[in-house]
C-alpha cells in the first residue's frame, strides 16, 4: 500500500507536550496510508521516550533522532525529506490535531495541489479555547495559481494575517515532489521562513494552492519557542522576516508589500507594541527599546490617524495603566473568547 500522507514533526525538547500532540494524530493515522515521522533535532529532555512509547501501541510511528539541531528552517526541510507520503503535513509537536481531520486532509488531495491550508483556532498553553484565527476575511474554500498575479493578489487583499503567504507550519499539507523540486532557499535558512521562501520561490513559475476553511487543529499559544530571545527579538521575526520575503519576490512598492504590511499591523496591534514595552521596562539587557521604536515607526510610521493614534499611545500611555487594563482583559477573556474576540496578549 502507498503511503499518501506523511504527518511530519520536527521537535526539540517538547516532551512535555509531544505526547499529547501524538495522542491526537494517531488514532487517525491508518498504517499504510498515513505515516507519523518525528524529526528530533537532538533533544536533552524525554522526547525518545515520549515517542518510543507511542511506537509501542502504533508501528506506523517513527523516531528520526538527529545528530544536532539545526533550526527550524533546516529541521523543517528535513522533515519533508523524510517522508515517504506523496504529501507531507508539517505539523508542531505542541498543537493539537481535531479528529476527523486526517480523513478531511486525505479527501482534499484530490485536485493536484501542491499546498494545502486550513484553518485553526487559537488556545492558551493549556489548550483552552481562545478565538478562531481566520486566514481569510470570506468563507467558504479557495483554489488558485500563486504564480497567477491577479489570482494571487485577490488572494492577499481578502487576507487577515500572514498565514496567508505560509507562515503557520501545522496549517500546510505540501505536496513532497513539487517541495523537492525546488533546493531551499539559502539566504532564507535561519531567518524562521526558509519554508515560505521556498514555496515562493516555487510561484514564481507555478504554486497550486487549496485553501479549506475547515477547523482541522487548535493550535497552542504562549508557547512560543524563540521566546527566551525575548518580545522584541520575536517581532524582528516578524517584521523583519516578512518585509525582505516581500521585497525579494514582489518588490518594494508592490501590491503584495502592501497586503504584508496590512497583515502584520493586524498582528501586531498596539497592544502588543505596549505589551513589548513593558517587556523592555522590566528586562532591559534582553530587550531592545531602539529597536521595538523601530518596528513601530516601520508599520505604523505614516501620517493616517490609525498610524498617530498608535504612536502616541506608544509613546505616551502611562505603562501603569496598561498593566491595569490588561489584568482587566485577562479576567474577562474566557467570557469574551466565548463570543469569537480576541482580547489582549
Amino acid at each position: 500500500m502507498t503511503v499518501r500522507l506523511s504527518i511530519c514533526l520536527p521537535v526539540y525538547n517538547f516532551g512535555a507536550f509531544l505526547g499529547e500532540t501524538l495522542d491526537s494524530i494517531m488514532p487517525q493515522a491508518t498504517p499504510g496510508v498515513v505515516e507519523v515521522i518525528v524529526v528530533d533535532g537532538a533533544s536533552t529532555d524525554d522526547t525518545a521516550d515520549v515517542v518510543a512509547r507511542r511506537a509501542a501501541r502504533w508501528p506506523n510511528v517513527r523516531h528520526v533522532l538527529l545528530e544536532r539541531r539545526g533550526g527550524i528552517d533546516v529541521d523543517m526541510a528535513r522533515s519533508v525529506e523524510q517522508a515517504k507520503g506523496e504529501y507531507c503535513w508539517l505539523f508542531s509537536g505542541d498543537d493539537i490535531m481535531r479528529p476527523g481531520a486526517v480523513d478531511r486532509v486525505l479527501a482534499s488531495l484530490g485536485g493536484g495541489d501542491d499546498v494545502v491550508m486550513c484553518r485553526h483556532t487559537i488556545c492558551d498553553k493549556d489548550m483552552r479555547f481562545l478565538a478562531d484565527y481566520p486566514v481569510l476575511r470570506s468563507s467558504g474554500p479557495r483554489r488558485l495559481d500563486f504564480a497567477d498575479a491577479a489570482q494571487r493578489q485577490a488572494f492577499l487583499q481578502d487576507g487577515v494575517n500572514t498565514e496567508c503567504l505560509f507562515s503557520f507550519m501545522s496549517g500546510l499539507v505540501i505536496r513532497c515532489e513539487t517541495w523537492r523540486s525546488m533546493p531551499a532557499v539559502d539566504s532564507f535558512t535561519g531567518s524562521c521562513w526558509g519554508h515560505t521562501a521556498r514555496l515562493l520561490a516555487l510561484a514564481r513559475t507555478r504554486l497550486r494552492v487549496f485553501y479549506t476553511d475547515e477547523l482541522w487543529l487548535d493550535k497552542r499559544g504562549e508557547n512560543d519557542s524563540f521566546m527566551d530571545r525575548g518580545v522584541v527579538y520575536r517581532i524582528h521575526i516578524a517584521v523583519d522576516g516578512f518585509l525582505r520575503l516581500a521585497h525579494t519576490y514582489w518588490g518594494e512598492g508592490s501590491v503584495e508589500e502592501a497586503q504584508v504590511r496590512r497583515f502584520l499591523r493586524n498582528e501586531f496591534t498596539i497592544v502588543s507594541f505596549m505589551a513589548a514595552r513593558k517587556a523592555v521596562r522590566r528586562n532591559p539587557s534582553l530587550e531592545s527599546r531602539a529597536e521595538l521604536d523601530r518596528f513601530v515607526d516601520t508599520l505604523y510610521g505614516g501620517r493616517g490617524p490609525m498610524d498617530l493614534v498608535t504612536q502616541a499611545v506608544y509613546r505616551g500611555f502611562p505603562l501603569w495603566l496598561y498593566a491595569a487594563l490588561r489584568a482587566v482583559a485577562v479576567k474577562v477573556r474566557p467570557w469574551v473568547a466565548r463570543r469569537g474576540f480576541i482580547m489582549m496578549r
